[in-house]
């Protein structure tokens, strides 16, 4: 009885020690988010804010790179139809890259200076617009992953209004580039690497139309994935692709389409490999009516892959409703929650979720109010 009790005290032993190898999903972002105070908005005065991403300098001060664009409406100097860019629309033609610092993960940050923006050059693929920066380091080297567009004067849309089809024209002509830099010195001062070629561009077979939203991670397998959106025909319903390059700062090859359900509908995604659980993970604009992932459209939610090919919701879906809760005990609800960026520490812990946001939805018209908004993440 003594010799087989001890026989299967090994074999559960053996049974635990192999579990603890297996790709776990048990992280539970909900759980962690904590309250904010007003240093954690970051809010400029004229200017909409939106898609931020932080890193840690080598400096150890915090960096945080955004995009930004004026407030108002536009000059007709260049574009007779400029109007169509009035107001938070702007983003498509006038959104530029910024930078503020700060000696915190959660602020405050302070504004420095534009990095990057498009000046209207017609030989280039990123003529205008600089928008949805995403900042990482790879290797001692650090990437500022943006979109950026031109302008076809021979795209057409059969029926299309004329402001809707000029505002395509533009729209339809998105694509995934990246700046090289050895330090963030570099990169803020401009002595940086632009790659001139870009690195997802439609085919016009499975992608048509757009490659806009670029989130970049290291795989365990040592490539780089990229999750980034795109449309079917004739401005259809947006898709989602996963994209792996053996570069960080070479063209990525697509591997296949992703969030493919109805239920899984979603934009935004912020990638990361979570090396404790085996898994890649991304933090989602949640945009199904199904309410699958959580019960409401336009929350956070978390999504989850083994592979970075096959996606599902996370054991523990939900990060965060469309609200903030201030350390006072105050409590505001949001109309915008959006372009979630996850920082993680070296083993792919997340440790802060920064995010665009406003009170009242810009894209309606209905405010300027937007701001980036800081979490800690505290286990």
């Amino acid at each position: 009885m003594r010799l087989f009790f001890l026989k299967n005290l090994w074999v559960i032993f053996l049974l635990c020690f192999s579990l603890s190898g297996i790709a776990q999903d048990d992280l539970d972002l909900n759980k962690f988010i904590q309250p904010i105070d007003s240093s954690q908005i970051f809010i400029t005065n004229d200017y909409y804010t939106w898609c931020n991403s932080a890193i840690k300098g080598k400096d150890g001060k915090y960096h945080l790179f955004y995009a930004r664009w004026p407030h108002g409406k536009r000059a007709l100097d260049d574009d007779s139809m400029n109007y169509i860019f009035d107001g938070f629309k702007g983003w498509l033609k006038y959104s530029e890259i910024a930078y503020a610092v700060s000696d915190h993960l959660y602020g405050p940050y302070k504004h420095v200076k534009t990095i990057i923006k498009g000046n209207g050059d017609s030989t280039r693929w990123d003529r205008y617009t600089m928008h949805n920066p995403q900042i990482r380091q790879f290797k001692g080297k650090y990437y500022l992953y943006y979109i950026s567009n031109a302008f076809d004067p021979n795209y057409t849309l059969k029926n299309a209004q004329p402001d809707w089809l000029h505002w395509l024209k533009y729209n339809c002509t998105q694509k995934i580039g990246v700046l090289v830099a050895n330090s963030i010195q570099e990169l803020v001062d401009g002595h940086f690497k632009r790659i001139e070629t870009p690195l997802m561009e439609v085919d016009n077979t499975r992608t048509f139309e757009v490659t806009t939203n670029p989130s970049v991670c290291e795989g365990p397998d040592g490539k780089y994935y990229m999750i980034f959106k795109s449309r079917k025909p004739n401005v259809g319903n947006m898709t989602h692709w996963i994209a792996t390059s053996n570069k960080p700062d070479e063209p990525f090859q697509i591997q296949g389409e992703v969030f493919t359900s109805a239920e899984m509908a979603c934009e935004d995604p912020c990638l990361w490999y979570d090396k404790k659980r085996k898994r890649f993970y991304a933090v989602v604009k949640y945009f199904s009516r199904a309410q699958k992932l959580v019960t409401q459209f336009g929350a956070l939610a978390l999504i989850t892959s083994k592979d970075g090919l096959h996606w599902d919701a996370a054991s523990h879906p939900l990060v965060s409703m469309r609200k903030l809760t201030f350390k006072s005990g105050k409590t505001i609800e949001l109309a915008n929650l959006e372009r979630p960026f996850v920082v993680t520490d070296k083993k792919g812990q997340a440790i802060a979720l920064f995010a665009a946001a406003a009170q009242q939805a810009p894209n309606k018209g209905e405010g300027t109010n937007t701001f980036a908004v800081s979490i800690s993440l505290k286990k």
